[in-house]
């Protein structure tokens, strides 16, 4: 190959430049930090070979982005340029030369192209971090053309992915299962710094609710299926990783507002059950993103967001349950035994209908600091969300105990009991917080990174339940649906219909609930790798260690009264409204109104209700790893180790003879996995890449598993002819963690310049 140098000083980046006449526009590996356009331009035209003209005085002062992955040289030259005055006015393949604009040309540039450049920077920065990866990766880019109208989050733009299966809450996605696997079984980050859960309700679980993550905070988000050294080691079904949205991913001064509203038209039992409740009404919301950069050379650079959204969701159900009859009219236990009438029975009719007021409520926001001529780079973030439900529910339960006049299309049943039950003032909420920084300092081939964060979230729930119960005499009703294609049964008609305004209800049950929970998170953690980058060549390294310490504590109330008196008809309601399924209208208990301090408190069971759901738990970690790496021109080659050291402390309520004592019971644990993994990733020519996996990986207990109390837990004992089904559950101290072994291999195609890909994998845990 032939080099002619010539030195430009001039208009050279300081340095000489250089000619390749076997340079030509292609796609390469570029490893470009953030950092000032003229070390920039460097790095880019010695990773692909192309030089580059341009006026020192045009390129002082400015900072470029950082670009990584496999792209197109032009391509890549014009996302580390984003946001500059500079425009490239030839690009021949053998060279470029960048020029400044003109004030007027850059105004029009950024009017015509500004928003659509912005998101297709998103797209390409994530499919070329999946190309680029050294682990099999899938990334989404945050849109908010994707995300207008409602309050968005990370579960719903991460359904998007393969291999991801969203858990819902109602109509919204709420965890996500990755690869089949249970949430608790992943882990999730923002920025490297994991996230406090308190679970499902408060329970102690570690899986992490999405849906209160919103995507407006993130410029992108990760999902990693095979693990390094470098993961985090308590993955097993992947590892969830949030990028905070950075001020420098936005063109000098960027802001988004996004307002919007939703007409309901379903009112249900809203509003007539003495509560207050969510008639048809509109809902509405708002949410919007400011950034910009300031300084002498933009030096520093803010990120600020928030939302608001307030909307009801209403929902009726039915319930089916079905019972065998014999020709003789008699019930028996299975369709299998002799005698069956061939027909599916309805032992008891269920409906419920729902108000469920949500409030979404939050902001985030991050200062940023990028000295020019400096190899370091600075941020500091936090952010507040909740997430408010207010909740009422009705419910009502004929059982039958007899069949007559049975066909395919329906029969008559005897009533044996109506139970009406009504819940309010159930109102969930919960609070996410979080304060990370992050420092780095980088110098040719080594990089170091510390980071620290402290992340909590909090939950508190209360309601007021009331359920009453009457034996009607000689009542029965006529129902229809079933059949042989077992469709959903319901009541059609009543012997005598209104029979339950005269009948005398006696409270069944009566209970008020509350219960905090709080989990705290600080984390901090030390990285260093030295020629890892996707440029560098031989022999690499990199190492790290993690500190954090989760403490989880729950406390629960829950006042239980004796029950059998007479419910004074006055605290009945008599709106014109029908559940599902059940042909008229029956009375709905005023919960609201209803004076529970005038019943007699069952001391006995309050206590032991109330102290079996407390519990605390601390767990510390520490977590160290080596890895190593050798990387070819088209073969990378990773071999590491991660220890996993867990110590743990659980204080638990002391429970002897199912009978409080008044005493806490201390227990400790621990554990110490050595955990290898091996990974080769090799790029094919026509953009193949070919990634194969070896890891071992755990999956912790959850806290309760290791420290909730003695907890039983029986059936109702108030229907008629029931058998009573008690259990008791525990936690288990001495309740190791799981061990994985992940085997994963795929096979990834790229076409179109980039833009688009096609992927096989398969993985065996």
């Amino acid at each position: 190959m032939r080099r002619f140098i010539c030195p430009f000083s001039a208009i050279l980046l300081g340095t000489s430049l250089y000619f390749s006449d076997a340079a030509r526009a292609a796609t390469h590996q570029f490893d470009i930090p953030a950092e000032n356009a003229p070390d920039a331009l460097s790095r880019w035209q010695k990773q692909c070979g192309i030089g580059v003209l341009a006026k020192g005085a045009d390129v002082e002062g400015l900072r470029f982005h950082a670009v990584r992955g496999s792209m197109d040289d032009q391509a890549a030259l014009r996302m580390m340029m984003q946001g500059n005055p500079l425009s490239i006015e030839r690009f021949d393949g053998k060279f470029v030369v960048i020029v400044r604009k003109s004030p007027k040309r850059e105004t029009v540039v950024q009017k015509v192209k500004g928003t659509e450049d912005v998101f297709a920077i998103g797209y390409h920065n994530a499919l070329s971090h999946k190309r680029a990866s050294d682990v099999v990766v899938d990334s989404i880019a945050y849109d908010p053309i994707q995300t207008l109208g409602g309050a968005s989050s990370i579960a719903q733009s991460l359904v998007l992915l393969p291999g991801v299966t969203a858990i819902t809450d109602g109509d919204e996605p709420r965890y996500v299962s990755l690869r089949g696997i249970s949430p608790d079984l992943n882990h999730t980050s923002i920025d490297g710094i994991a996230l406090a859960t308190v679970g499902e309700n408060g329970t102690g679980a570690r899986r992490v609710n999405l849906q209160n993550i919103p995507s407006d905070m993130t410029a992108r988000t990760d999902i990693y299926k095979s693990f390094t050294a470098e993961q985090d080691a308590g993955a097993i079904g992947g590892v969830v990783d949030l990028i905070p949205m950075s001020a420098y991913d936005h063109k000098g001064f960027y802001k988004f507002i996004d307002a919007d509203a939703i007409y309901s038209t379903l009112a249900g039992i809203a509003g007539k059950d003495g509560a207050k409740g969510g008639t048809p009404h509109w809902g509405q919301g708002v949410k919007g993103i400011i950034s910009d950069q300031f300084g002498k050379n933009n030096e520093f650079g803010f990120v600020l967001s928030g939302r608001y959204q307030y909307r009801v969701r209403n929902s009726s159900k039915t319930f089916g349950y079905s019972q065998y009859y014999n020709t003789a009219g008699q019930v028996i236990n299975s369709p299998t035994l002799p005698g069956w009438n061939g027909l599916l029975t309805p032992s008891r009719f269920q409906s419920a209908d729902y108000s469920d007021a949500i409030t979404n409520v939050g902001g985030s926001g991050r200062f940023e600091w990028r000295p020019t001529r400096s190899n370091l780079q600075a941020s500091v973030m936090g952010w507040a969300y909740r997430r408010g439900e207010g909740n009422t529910g009705s419910y009502d339960t004929m059982y039958t105990n007899s069949v007559t006049n049975q066909t395919g299309a329906g029969g008559r049943e005897k009533i044996g009991s109506v139970y009406l039950s009504q819940r309010t003032g159930d109102t969930w909420q919960r609070d996410s917080y979080g304060v990370l920084g992050h420092l780095e300092w980088r110098s040719r081939q080594s990089l170091l990174s510390l980071k620290a964060g402290y992340t909590w979230e909090t939950y508190a729930n209360g309601e007021r339940y009331l359920e009453a119960r009457t034996y009607p005499t000689n009542q029965s009703l006529t129902y229809g649906g079933g059949g042989p294609n077992n469709n959903m049964t319901y009541i059609t008609g009543y012997d005598q219909p209104g029979f339950w305004n005269n009948a005398v209800f006696k409270i069944d049950s009566a209970d008020i609930y509350a219960e905090r929970a709080i989990e705290k998170l600080p984390t901090a953690r030390l990285d260093y790798s030295w020629n890892t980058g996707k440029s560098d060549r031989g022999f690499g390294v990199a190492a790290g260690f993690e500190w954090r310490e989760m403490s989880i504590s729950r406390n629960a109330s829950e006042d239980m009264f004796n029950t059998g008196q007479v419910l004074d008809p006055k605290y009945f309601l008599h709106p014109d409204y029908t559940l599902v399924g059940f042909a008229k209208p029956l009375p709905v208990i005023n919960v609201s109104g209803f004076p529970f301090s005038t019943l007699p408190l069952n001391a006995a069971q309050t206590a032991y209700y109330s102290g079996t759901s407390d519990y605390a738990y601390q767990e510390d970690l520490y977590d160290g790893y080596v890895s190593l790496r050798y990387r070819l021109p088209r073969t990378v080659i990773i071999a590491g180790v991660r220890t996993d050291a867990v110590n743990y402390t659980g204080w638990t309520p002391q429970i002897s003879n199912s009978m409080l004592t008044g005493a806490t019971t201390v227990t400790h644990g621990g554990y110490l996995n050595p955990l290898p993994s091996v990974d080769v990733i090799h790029h094919f020519p026509y953009a193949v890449n070919l990634h194969a996996s070896f890891s071992m990986t755990v999956g912790r207990p959850n806290p309760s598993q290791l420290a909730a109390a003695e907890y039983i837990s029986c059936g109702n004992t108030s229907t008629p002819g029931s058998i009573t089904d008690c259990s008791i559950s525990m936690g288990n101290p001495n309740l190791r963690p799981r061990r994985a072994k992940n085997f994963d291999i795929s096979v990834d195609k790229y076409f179109n310049n980039n833009n688009g890909f096609v992927s096989l994998a398969f993985f065996d845990k």
